[in-house]
């Protein structure tokens, strides 16, 4: 029995079509990942508004950007990134404009502006920190960070991670465990 051209592209994952222009693609993107990318912003914004507007920012970078995906890791696993990544923005953008209106209101007698200490993670550090964690991730192999960023990032259990590669238990958890010391290694080469 042959298959037509449409069967053909039926058969492709979302991402394909997405990439081919498939506006239906994306919708069927946007209904398997919305709840998942929801609650990652949710996590880190506390706030539902904030993770609402989060999501929309997820969702549209993501479509504008998905010629980039080249399919090295679950499309869940890069758009997982690209909401942390707006969620950490949206966060960095807050304090800076704090921050500004505090310089603007704590100016002394000469109109300049006195040591104001911000109770929050230093953007800086978090920058710091955000580089060093890319740098431990690299030269792992993309099965690996994706098991690392589905444990740790995502909550997964090791059972569903499990269940999800088609290997034991016993298997995500070495692979978990040699990705740790070699992350530790990497980290100690740049440190």
């Amino acid at each position: 029995m042959k298959t037509s051209k449409h069967d053909a592209h039926a058969k492709q994952l979302p991402t394909e079509r997405i990439q081919f222009g498939s506006s239906e693609a994306f919708v069927e993107l946007v209904r398997m990942y919305s709840s998942q990318l929801y609650k990652v912003s949710l996590r880190i914004l506390r706030n539902h508004a904030d993770a609402e507007d989060n999501l929309q920012n997820v969702l549209f970078k993501a479509y504008g950007k998905i010629h980039r995906f080249e399919g090295r890791s679950h499309i869940s696993t890069w758009l997982v990134s690209i909401a942390i990544n707006e969620a950490l923005m949206q966060i960095r953008s807050r304090r800076i404009q704090l921050l500004t209106r505090d310089l603007q209101t704590f100016e002394d007698a000469d109109g300049m502006p006195t040591q104001v200490s911000d109770g929050h993670a230093n953007p800086e550090r978090c920058y710091i920190a955000k580089e060093l964690v890319a740098k431990a991730f690299a030269g792992l192999p993309p099965s690996v960070v994706d098991l690392f960023i589905r444990n740790k990032g995502e909550g997964w259990t090791q059972r569903e991670l499990a269940r999800e590669n088609g290997i034991t238990i016993s298997s995500v958890k070495s692979r978990i465990f040699k990705a740790r010391g070699r992350m530790q290694k990497q980290l100690e080469a740049v440190c």
